[in-house]
């Protein structure tokens, strides 16, 4: 049951013997906007990197190494209308190493790191600043030789047209970064710090009332909880269709569709049944007759995301093949639709999802995820409850979730033989 530290700022702690490991999260979480989510993409990629205390990325591996090989992380995370920049630490559990108490280290080594910045004269090191800067943009020009990614990228333009916060990357968008400085994005850090919903999660053998008293001394104040509901449902427009050309020998098709079935609702485990069904599995009905039976991919499958409701679904063809493989797409959504598919498919769908959710209990990573996801939707879900849900699930339920399905965009990386 998660602990309220102060207004908008909550504790959950996971007691379990499972792991030999404690991880530690810090969520910071704020609707999304576009501007704000390259704020912290570079903001993710200097606090990773430095603080006042450990100003090198030596003085950071020093000091990990000294906590018997802690790890420690900043990313940026997007679900629906959140958005979350997250500090994370594990370390190894203090039964093992003869009772030191690595567990408050850990948690005086958070709090240094967050709260305490590499900073002069009010703004982030200038040094520092501009290094990770450069190295966050040089690695986004390079992620357009990924011409998956690069495909993926512009199909969400397609699709959130007129929604950039929905269209930018979790890498950032090049000339937002560029427009950054060092004093504007430390002010920002700063607000950020004073404003944002707080989820703090711990996971392993540890007691909930020495991390609340631990956490007491970093003097977390009361702010707004300004997530009332994540979920983004994107209205049904015309289709948009694009098609470029590069010098590449594979071609990239990308389709986005609108399934309005949202995270944790009463269809979502349809949802999730029919993904696997379509394209979300190995056994999946695209893999099975567009890759292997009729040879015409070089992969293809789906993904689901059920806080936008939307279905996306890419394949890797020869350009030749571009009409045939959108029939043969949409030839498989029809057949599930009015039901054709063998009751041992369906099983063997259901048996997957079942062995991968559970396999999930065995990394903490996943466990810590799951619980903020629990506190973010307001809804808590067991591993117990979540597979009774899919065994639930019947083949004319998943036939209604086909459906649902409306394509909503189309792009096509078109490839030329490289010369």
């Amino acid at each position: 049951m998660p602990k309220q530290l102060a207004k908008g700022v909550w504790l959950n702690v996971m007691p379990t013997t499972q792991f030999k490991t404690i991880s530690m999260t810090v969520d910071f979480l704020v609707p999304g906007s576009a501007p704000e989510l390259s704020n912290r993409i570079l903001l993710a990629q200097l606090l990773e990197t430095s603080s006042a205390q450990y100003p090198t990325q030596t003085a950071m591996a020093e000091k990990l190494s000294m906590m018997y090989g802690a790890s420690f992380g900043v990313n940026v995370f997007r679900y629906g209308k959140a958005e979350g920049l997250r500090f994370s630490s594990t370390i190894i559990n203090d039964h093992f190493i003869g009772g030191h108490s690595l567990l408050n280290e850990m948690i005086d080594f958070m709090q240094s790191v967050i709260y305490q910045p590499l900073v002069k004269d009010r703004a982030f090191d200038p040094e520092t600043f501009n290094r990770q800067k450069q190295n966050l943009i040089a690695y986004l020009r390079s992620l357009n030789d990924d011409k998956q990614y690069y495909a993926e990228q512009q199909l969400n333009a397609l699709y959130f047209k007129g929604q950039p916060f929905f269209a930018t990357s979790l890498y950032g968008d090049e000339a937002s970064i560029l427009g950054i400085n060092g004093s504007d994005l430390y002010r920002d850090y700063q607000t950020l710090l004073a404003h944002d919903q707080i989820q703090i999660t711990v996971a392993g053998d540890v007691d909930e009332k020495a991390v609340a008293f631990a956490l007491s001394k970093w003097g977390l104040t009361d702010r707004q909880e300004q997530i009332e509901n994540p979920i983004f449902q994107r209205p049904v427009t015309a289709v948009e269709t694009a098609t470029e050309s590069q010098k590449l020998q594979q071609s990239k098709l990308n389709l986005a569709y609108r399934l309005p079935v949202y995270y944790r609702d009463e269809r979502f485990y349809q949802a999730l049944v029919f993904n696997g069904l379509f394209g979300g599995t190995p056994i999946s009905m695209l893999f099975k007759n567009v890759r292997e039976k009729n040879s015409l991919a070089y992969y293809a499958s789906s993904r689901f995301d059920g806080f936008t409701g939307t279905l996306l679904v890419q394949a890797g063809i020869d350009q030749s093949k571009e009409a045939v493989v959108k029939q043969l797409i949409d030839e498989q959504l029809v057949a599930i639709s009015k039901g054709e598919f063998s009751d041992e498919v369906f099983n063997q769908v259901v048996a997957s999802l079942i062995n991968a959710r559970e396999s999930r209990l065995d990394s903490q990573r996943a466990l810590v995820n799951h619980s903020m996801l629990d506190h973010l939707v307001r809804q808590t879900v067991s591993a117990k409850e979540w597979v009774a849900k899919v065994k639930q699930v019947t083949p004319a339920e998943v036939a209604a979730i086909a459906r649902q399905v409306r394509l909503q965009a189309v792009y096509f990386l078109k490839g030329e033989d490289l010369k």
